[in-house]
């Protein structure tokens, strides 16, 4: 297996997001077992693995939405005791897979509904640049959205806090082809504004197309790592843990 550093020349980097033998459950049902990686500034990492294997269980262990022991670190400080609220005022945010728009709100109320963690969270206009939809919908109901606008939505929502870390869980999930490739030029725009994307995707296209590495889980734990040339180097790497 790739060591999560092993791409990294030069000076040991102190990695932005440190996920050390996560182990995670949901009351006495251990989902993730092992799971190891980090994260530097500025990367988009991927968590690849078959249905059930423990992905979405990952990221919210990391927002501490469940019961989870292991050490996590972000930008140096200890997340293992810290509730969810805190994690995010440190500048985590997590996109859902389920998006969490209300319906009760309009798009414009849906977009500021979240306090700011950081003065360098995107303005209104900034966000409407990237997501010009929004801008045109923001007077009507979230809920009214097609789905790749609300998850357009989710993701500006987040943007705005100031968030450093963005956590996607499975942002292209049952979009159009147009749609997918809207996403991807937007986290690609993201990724040169110098955020840090951990996304939980199944489209190995589309992962492969953005992420610089690939965390593989099967069955709750780490069982490979990928930088983009070893997925090149290697088509069918990939392939051979994800086929049923």
């Amino acid at each position: 297996m790739t060591e999560p550093h092993a791409m990294m020349a030069g000076p040991a980097k102190q990695a932005m997001l440190s996920v050390e033998h996560l182990r995670a459950s949901y009351g006495e049902s251990q989902i993730v077992h092992d799971v190891s990686f980090e994260v530097y500034q500025g990367e988009v990492v991927t968590l690849l693995g078959r249905n059930g294997a423990g992905k979405t269980t990952t990221l919210r262990a990391i927002m501490g939405m469940v019961s989870r022991s292991g050490t996590l670190r972000f930008a140096g400080r200890d997340l293992t005791r810290l509730r969810s609220h805190e994690i995010a005022r440190l500048g985590i945010g997590y996109v859902p897979e389920e998006r969490g728009i209300y319906a009760s709100l309009t798009v414009g109320e849906n977009l500021v509904l979240p306090p700011k963690v950081d003065a360098s969270g995107l303005g209104l206009e900034e966000i409407f640049t990237l997501f010009p939809n929004l801008k045109e919908r923001r007077k009507i109901q979230g809920t009214s959205l097609s789905g790749g606008e609300q998850q357009m939505l989710a993701i500006a929502r987040v943007l705005r806090t100031g968030a450093r870390l963005l956590l996607l869980d499975e942002p292209t999930e049952g979009l159009a082809p147009v749609i997918v490739q809207q996403i991807g030029r937007t986290i690609a725009q993201l990724k040169d504004r110098g955020f840090t994307i951990v996304l939980v995707e199944q489209n190995i296209r589309f992962a492969s197309r953005i992420a610089d590495r690939h965390v593989v889980i099967d069955q709750g734990r780490t069982v490979d790592m990928l930088t983009r040339a070893d997925a090149i180097a290697d088509a069918n790497r990939l392939q051979r843990h994800l086929t049923v």
